[in-house]
Order: structure tokens, then sequence, then C-alpha cells
């Protein structure tokens, strides 16, 4: 692979703070063997771009065609699949099967730059498409590769999650302010925040919604939940869990529900920190003078992994939950980045 220019940090750098890369940690033990995750990750050089699996101290695989770039791979919440956006002639929903190792087209004219969202049953996945001249969301069945539009909106939508019990999906609006929520088998659309809101990631148990709120000053932290009863329809509270004077970004919520991970940017580099979801047992997981990047939980909260530079080329690293014991996944020369597990 050829080498890829530092100058790509500041390309991932605004990929970041547009787009929210959360996911939820997957064990996939049974991808090479062993009792550690396997790791999903785009591995970008000069020639393009490339999903690749990997398990710490263990072998890699290369899941994507050489022939388009891939973008956003994520796992399925069952950990049978890989799912991510294919660029290339067409920009396709991708689909990678552990078990067969087969890969499938699922569909087409997909928003290229919004990663696939996996639905909780493993069953569907939301993704944007216009390929009916509009930005809108749609949901793709695996069984049978059904297309349902779900949005009909003029403006282009941004998802964020899926709710862990199936019933709704999350979103934005670009020139909109607030969060959304749209029933996927329904007809129900409710209004959550009045404010400049991006970013928004479910729980893992459903009860609290973490999202970016700028508000002219700082991009900040916080979590969202209803406030006498489990009825998203009912009013809600906002609690700002990490208000801070410099811009936060890319929050991961732990398996548990209790904390979350995201990243601080200061004036020349930027770090890992994560907090409890009450704002208390605020922790820097990261101290470098390079960028770290991009956290996210393994299923038992034991070990974030995350985007390094500190070994100059962006390398996946992972780490003990509280910062301590960390790893490099990946050695090469080529830029390593959006990590699931």
């Amino acid at each position: 692979m050829r080498l890829v220019t530092r100058n790509c940090r500041h390309l991932l750098l605004t990929v970041c703070f547009a787009v929210a890369l959360s996911s939820g940690g997957c064990f996939a033990g049974n991808l090479f063997g062993g009792d550690l995750p396997a790791i999903t990750y785009i591995v970008s050089d000069d020639d393009g771009a490339q999903a690749w699996v990997q398990r710490p101290d263990d072998e890699s695989s290369r899941i994507s065609s050489l022939s388009a770039d891939a973008r956003n791979p994520r796992w399925s919440p069952d950990q049978s699949k890989i799912a991510w956006v294919s660029v290339g002639n067409k920009t396709e929903l991708m689909l990678y099967d552990v078990g067969s190792e087969g890969v499938t087209s699922l569909v087409s004219d997909v928003d290229a730059d919004q990663p696939p969202i996996w639905a909780p049953e493993s069953d569907r996945i939301a993704y944007v498409s216009d390929e009916n001249g509009e930005p809108d969301i749609y949901m793709v069945a695996l069984d049978g590769g059904q297309k349902t539009r779900l949005t009909f909106n003029p403006e282009r939508e941004l998802v964020g999650d899926w709710s862990p019990d199936g019933e709704w999906l999350v979103f934005t609006e670009r020139g909109k302010d607030g969060l959304f929520l749209r029933n996927p088998n329904g007809v129900n659309r409710i209004e959550l925040t009045a404010g400049p809101d991006t970013d928004p990631v479910w729980s893992p148990k459903g009860d609290r919604i973490a999202f970016l709120r700028d508000d002219g000053g700082a991009r900040d932290v916080y979590v969202l939940r209803p406030t006498s009863s489990d009825n998203w329809a009912d009013d809600t509270d906002e609690v700002a869990v990490s208000d801070d004077q410099h811009d936060e970004f890319s929050v991961a919520w732990s398996s548990d529900g209790r904390r979350l991970a995201f990243v601080v940017r200061f004036d020349d580099q930027s770090e890992i920190f994560s907090v409890l979801v009450d704002g208390s047992e605020r922790r820097q997981l990261t101290q470098n003078t390079e960028d770290d990047l991009m956290p996210v939980w393994s299923a038992g909260d034991d070990r974030i992994a995350f985007v390094s530079y500190a070994y100059g080329d962006a390398e996946i690293l992972y780490m003990n939950a509280d910062g301590t014991g960390q790893m490099r996944l990946t050695v090469n020369e080529a830029m390593d980045t959006h990590p699931d597990w």
C-alpha cells in the first residue's frame, strides 16, 4: 500500500464532526476463533478504501471488493453480518455473511456519507436514498430485499439510530432544528427537541438518547429521556452531561448504558473521554500530542477501540475502559479508521 499523507487527518476530523460514528458493540469471537472480539474497520490508501475484519493478536481479512471504496462498516446486533456502503460505479449497501463468507448487494443509490443503521433484530437496515428525487429514509429487509420508504420530505434526513425495541428511528433534518422519531412500521412522527441538535444515539436499554448540541459556542454532549414514563411522546428532559468549552463529538454508549465515551477537540489535538450518564466521573482516557478519535465499546464494556495518530498515520488501537493497557491492532502505512466491534 502506498503511504497516505498526514493531511488526511483533517478530512477525518471533518467527517467526525459531521457524522456520528456511533455504533453498538458486537461480540464476534467465532469469526477467527478464540475469545477476543473481532473488529471491522476501513483501510485507506491512495488506491482506495476497503473493509477489513481483524481480531486482536490474530489474522485479518479483507471483506470488500478492490473495485470500489468501502465506507462505514457496521456489525449486525446478532454478530452474524457486516454491512457497509460501497462507492464505485454506483453506490450500494453491501452485506458480508460471517458464516458463508459471502458478499451480496442489498440496494443501490444509497447516501454514501451515512452508515447503515441496523434494526435490533438484525433483519432490516435503515439508510438514506434519493432514488425518488428526494433524500428520504428507507429500510430494506434482508429476507427478500423489500424496500420501504419511511419519510417524504424535501430536506435531507440524517439517520441517527434504531431504538433497541425496534419501535423508533431517531433522525435529524438538514436546515431544521431538533431530533425526530419515526415509527418504521407505522405513521407516527414525534418531534423530540427544538434545539440545534445532531448525532443522536440510543442507549442500549432504550431509556435515553445521547446527542450533540451546538449552541454557537462549543458542541456539547446531552442526554434526553422521558420525564414520567417510557412514552417518548410525553414530556422529556435534557441534561448536559459534558458541558465544556471545547467541541465534543463521536458519542458512544457502553453496553450497560452507564457510561458514554466521546472525543474532545482541543486546540492542537483530540482526546477520548468517558463520563457517567449523569455527568459525573468524567475521565480522560487518552493523553497524546496527536489525535485520538472514533471510540467504540466492546460488548463487555471492558475495552474501547479507537483511531490514533500517535504512530504517524491513522491506526486502530484498543484499551481498557479506564484508558490503561493501550495496544495497537493495525500496523501499516495506510489510514485505518471507522472501527466497530
